[in-house]
């Protein structure tokens, strides 16, 4: 059988229900892998064999009684350390709160294991979710699988590491500003940003309430949908496919966000996948979008007026434990008042009418998810065109609209970069329109060639590793 850590959520779930699997034997594979490969990938912040292996356990009796199991029934995953999970203690990726283990689950990770998943640890990420690059220096910062010199991106960077590099099957992050995205992108998995509070926020550490989303991370389309439908079961993902083509499906361009500061390959995989969706029947159309500007400024000024109000007193310490980064993006906040913040927000409903009104012609849109391949792990800092770009400054320029608006998006791999770096598409849907965005998803996933690669991480690497 093929290996259990590189199984599909939906080849597992199906293998453990149909007693050709062990509950037991998917949670130990997980571990094991972790033991070998989390020291050098640093993906995991921390681990609980044995919560694990008791929940395994009572999965594995569940599946002997002929209980009724849900779609996640076995699976191994793992949580964002921003998620309160009961029995683990949560850091948020930082060395400034001290919580002890978490009482209760938040609703999203109940609603994941109310589905048979069982929860192995938390994930790595940027110090309070804070920053796309993932950079962490309280708990070392997680390390690309396809090459280690380089980051996850972020902030749910341990999540995406962990899926990328076949720890767990799936994974949960967050995503204020493409903070699931990113790493997705980057890591060369799929990660999907709901329509805004289609998942819960209870239990979830806050940055930006306006803009804060849970969303599953995972190897497929396939994969994430059956994650949705354990987060959101009353929204057809349980009946997911693949369309069959894209003939009558209208995908707007978002050409003006990408046609220029943008890395040569991964504009060229834009354009490859825009020819691929086109042989698909979809039919495309340049996208102008003249409100972007004012939307990514908006974007900013409510995320850092609302970071300030929350952080503002830690990094204004003189002894600020925050990590340099940190702290200098959230002193940024300092002198944005509320009224700076209630202007934005009627920024963010103009752009939503505008942006409702385009969804009338449109069933997505179509970009590249960042316009870098992943920067520098010591120093955050990428090439574009022969320059230095900062990687904190640049990776969520591409993400941050489906944020403002609150629509969902996903990432999907388009491909390699010259360097081996994975390159991320982004598809913007309508509002609650999620499980539709996954079929066109999927429906490309299926013809763009990247199913089953892995990040080339032979044996002697993984001892290394390890």
């Amino acid at each position: 059988m093929t290996d259990l850590t590189w199984m599909p959520i939906a080849d597992l779930a199906e293998n453990i229900r149909k007693k050709r699997v062990s509950p037991v034997e998917a949670v130990q594979a997980c571990l094991d892998r972790i033991e070998r490969l989390n020291d050098g990938l640093r993906a995991f912040i921390s681990v609980y064999p044995d919560l694990a292996l008791a929940d395994a356990r009572a999965a594995e009796a569940a599946v002997m009684a002929g209980d009724d199991l849900g779609p996640l029934h076995g699976v191994p995953l793992a949580i964002k350390d921003l998620f309160a999970v009961r029995g683990m203690a949560r850091t948020c990726g930082s060395r400034l709160i001290a919580e002890g283990p978490g009482t209760a689950d938040a609703e999203s990770v109940a609603a994941l294991r109310a589905a048979g998943g069982i929860v192995v640890g938390l994930a790595n990420l940027h110090e309070f979710a804070f920053g796309p690059t993932g950079i962490n220096p309280h708990f070392g910062t997680a390390k690309n699988p396809w090459d280690r010199s380089k980051v996850c991106g972020g902030s749910s960077s341990g999540s995406g590491c962990a899926v990328a590099a076949g720890l767990v099957p799936g994974a949960m992050g967050t995503d204020t500003g493409g903070s699931v995205r990113i790493p997705a992108a980057l890591c060369g998995i799929v990660g999907l940003k709901p329509t805004h509070l289609r998942v819960s926020q209870q239990g979830i550490y806050p940055l930006a309430g306006e803009f804060d989303t849970g969303g599953p991370m995972t190897r497929s389309v396939a994969d994430t949908a059956l994650m949705m439908q354990a987060l959101d079961p009353g929204d057809g993902f349980a009946g997911h496919r693949a369309r069959p083509s894209l003939e009558g499906i209208r995908i707007g361009v978002a050409e003006t966000l990408f046609d220029s500061a943008v890395d040569p390959d991964i504009d060229r995989h834009c354009r490859a996948a825009i020819a691929v969706l086109e042989a698909l029947g979809a039919e495309t159309e340049r996208l102008d979008l003249p409100f972007a500007d004012d939307a990514v400024a908006a974007w900013t000024t409510i995320s850092l007026g609302r970071v300030y109000a929350l952080h503002g007193a830690r990094a204004e310490a003189a002894d600020s434990k925050l990590s340099p980064s940190v702290r200098e993006r959230v002193l940024t906040g300092r002198d944005i008042s509320s009224a700076d913040v209630d202007k934005a927000l009627t920024i963010q409903q103009a752009v939503q009418a505008q942006v409702s009104d385009l969804m009338q012609r449109f069933d997505a849109f179509v970009l590249p998810t960042t316009p870098i391949p992943a920067v520098d792990a010591n120093d955050g800092q990428g090439i574009l065109d022969g320059t230095p770009v900062d990687g904190t400054a640049a990776l969520g320029r591409l993400a941050r609209m489906a944020s403002f608006t609150g629509q969902p998006a996903v990432s999907v791999p388009s491909g390699l970069t010259s360097g081996g770096l994975p390159a991320g598409l982004q598809l913007i849907g309508d509002w609650n329109a999620d499980a539709k965005l996954l079929e066109i998803a999927a429906c490309y996933e299926a013809a763009g060639g990247w199913a089953g690669r892995r990040p080339p991480m032979t044996d002697a690497e993984e001892k290394r590793a390890g």
